[in-house]
């Protein structure tokens, strides 16, 4: 049960990441920021489409991390129920 768990948690945690990456996608095609103001580039445009675009990435490398640690974790043959020091 405890392993399927890990599975579940990982796989939504994938979900989020991939939300993400989709997220960022449609931004980068929509103009990543230069929409807000009418078409001018601007340095604060470009600031703030690059703060965007770093914070999207972000957000995905992390959930990507949870997830596939999570998921890893679920999949392991190794027993559930110890706790990785020793043998016990």
């Amino acid at each position: 049960m405890k392993r399927a768990l890990f599975v579940i948690a990982g796989v939504l945690w994938l979900a989020f990441a991939l939300g993400f990456g989709l997220v960022l996608l449609n931004y980068l095609r929509s103009g990543a920021g230069v929409q807000s103001v009418g078409g001018m580039f601007s340095s604060g445009n470009v600031l703030l489409g690059v703060a965007h675009v770093i914070g999207f990435c972000f957000a995905a490398l992390v959930c990507l991390g949870i997830g596939a640690g999570l998921f890893a974790r679920g999949i392991s043959s190794r027993d559930s129920g110890s706790d990785g020091f020793g043998d016990s």
